[in-house]
């Protein structure tokens, strides 16, 4: 792996203080030994509870302390000929800003030693996250250390299959494929997770087999309700669910087998992302949940306001954060909703110091560079709310418009919701309903959006309620409470139908329609899929 080559070349060329940030010390450890014996360097291994050892046995005596650790390990670079590497497990709660400054000083007049007199020697500092303080920021390199890649995965899996195998009571069910998707399932997460998720499933049902590979999900689950950034949206939903957009739907229903093997052996690389742009309650984050049952991956909801916090510093660690764990749990969909409210001030003139602009900046370095198979899934009702460099190409595969539903598109959202609610469908004329909530009832251009039928059918089901709680012991949910409920209704197109009309302006000319029968991008959208329509 690069890092191994990295790490050693940093050790070579006598970097004093390597910070490598990893919750899997004992991994870090195991290859920082493999490095040491490769090099021909002793390896001195400290924490504050037993000081500093060697081979596992305990040698510095009353090294408890970090400077009292640093002095013994400082006494050992001096021997003649001595060639050695010190890991420092527990450092970094010494080292931080509100600790004792003594401990700073002490491990910069060690880097300052092992560069001036010569010592063969570095110290590696292993923590889950590291604070850089002004005192140390120029003896410190920071090394990363990846978490399991696939090889690495499978190799834990088979050894721990095969320590299973053979006890008594315990059925291994796993041929080659279902191995496979036991190493998929896994990518994302440290040894000591997969190991523990294999036990978990053995301790459990007394075997192994292709149904414990949830238990792997749901630890991937864990470990995005412990960021307390992002949250893990539980979809049931499908395509099916969404009411027209076939021209969105074909381009994603493209996209969904771009994350397999064979896509990567034959040259597609991951999908980056879509921005969903247009008019409120039309299907936009609808459509995100959908697509994670789809294509079958976790869907983070990445909460912008949990980013921002008034330490100093905090929001910047945060989306890091976000970011990371993202990656770690890939193939992943990362769902920014409403996008704009986030990235409010990223443009210049808050008055947040510049925190917005950092984050923004974050956010879009990772969306450029990033080569995770992490596909992120943005919203936003305000367009003119966004930065420019976030739109161009490069941050997104595309840009779709999604406008209000056309009279198919709003006969199947009616009937989709009303099938939701076990309704006989024979008994409703779904063409007279989309009628209803168009043109015919508002006037011209003002229709209803999907949200809002959504809360029409919802209002009905409320109207035929209250007629059998009044005394019709037959009532249930006809037309004529549509009919009834559509009257009360004052639509948002009619609202704010300037403010849309300038949306759909943008939209020909920056976006494709999601919608084949859209008004706005209708022939831009025709030619996006070669002419043809999609029936789903």
């Amino acid at each position: 792996m690069d890092y191994k080559k990295t790490l050693m070349n940093y050790l070579k060329a006598r970097y004093a203080i390597l910070v490598v940030e990893s919750f899997e010390e004992e991994r870090v450890i195991g290859e920082v030994g493999l490095i040491a014996k490769e090099i021909n360097h002793t390896m001195y291994v400290w924490n504050s509870t037993e000081g500093v050892m060697l081979n596992g046995n305990v040698i510095g005596e009353k090294t408890f302390d970090l400077k009292q650790a640093i002095d013994f390990c400082e006494s050992k670079a001096k021997e003649k000929d001595s060639k050695c590497l010190f890991v420092f497990c527990d450092a970094h709660n010494y080292l931080d800003t509100k600790s004792n400054p003594v401990y700073r000083r002490r491990l910069k007049d060690f880097a300052m030693n092992i560069r001036n007199k010569g010592y063969k020697c570095n110290c590696i500092l292993i923590s889950p996250s590291f604070e850089i303080n002004n005192d140390l920021q120029k003896e410190i390199t920071i090394v990363d250390f990846p978490l399991p890649d696939r090889d690495e995965v499978k190799k834990i899996i088979s050894n721990n299959i095969a320590g299973y195998k053979g006890i008594p009571g315990v059925t291994i069910d796993v041929n080659q494929q279902v191995l496979e998707k036991f190493v998929d399932a896994s990518i994302g997460l440290t040894r000591l997770e997969i190991e523990n998720c294999l036990a978990k499933s053995i301790v459990s049902t007394h075997k192994l087999d292709e149904t414990d590979i949830k238990d792997i999900l749901e630890e991937k689950k864990q470990i995005i309700r412990k960021t307390g950034i992002l949250e893990f949206i539980d979809s049931k939903l499908n395509l099916n669910d969404v009411g027209g957009l076939e021209t969105l739907k074909r381009w994603l229903d493209l996209r969904s087998h771009c994350f397999d093997v064979e896509a990567t052996q034959f040259g597609v690389k991951p999908p980056k992302g879509v921005l969903l742009t247009g008019v409120p309650g039309c299907g936009k984050s609808l459509t995100a949940k959908c697509v994670a049952t789809a294509w079958n991956m976790p869907l983070l909801r990445l909460d912008m306001g949990k980013i921002f916090q008034g330490v100093v510093g905090s929001s910047e660690s945060n989306m890091r954060l976000a970011l990371k764990t993202a990656e770690a749990i890939s193939p992943s969909i990362l769902w920014i909703d409403e996008i704009e409210k986030g990235m409010a001030g990223a443009s210049g003139g808050g008055g947040d110091g510049g925190t917005s602009t950092r984050v923004f900046g974050t956010l879009l370095t990772w969306m450029q560079e990033k080569t995770s198979p992490v596909f992120v899934f943005a919203t936003a009702n305000n367009i003119n709310g966004l930065p420019p460099e976030l739109l161009r190409k490069g941050r997104f595969d595309e840009i779709f418009f999604v406008d209000f539903p056309s009279k198919e598109e709003r006969k199947k959202i009616v009937q989709i919701h009303v099938s939701k609610l076990k309704r006989n469908l024979n008994n409703f004329d779904f063409d007279k309903l989309a009628d209803l909530s168009g043109e015919e009832t508002f006037g011209k251009d003002v229709v209803l959006a999907g949200a809002e039928l959504e809360s029409w059918v919802a209002d009905s089901l409320i109207e035929a309620f209250s007629r059998k709680i009044e005394g019709d012991a037959s009532a249930d949910l006809s037309m004529r409470d549509f009919e009834a409920t559509i009257k009360r209704m004052v639509p948002m197109g009619q609202m704010r139908k300037d403010e849309f009309t300038k949306l759909r302006q943008w939209a020909n000319e920056n976006a494709v329609s999601a919608s084949l029968t859209s008004k706005a991008s209708n022939s831009q959208a025709e030619e996006f899929l070669g002419g043809r329509r999609i029936d789903f």
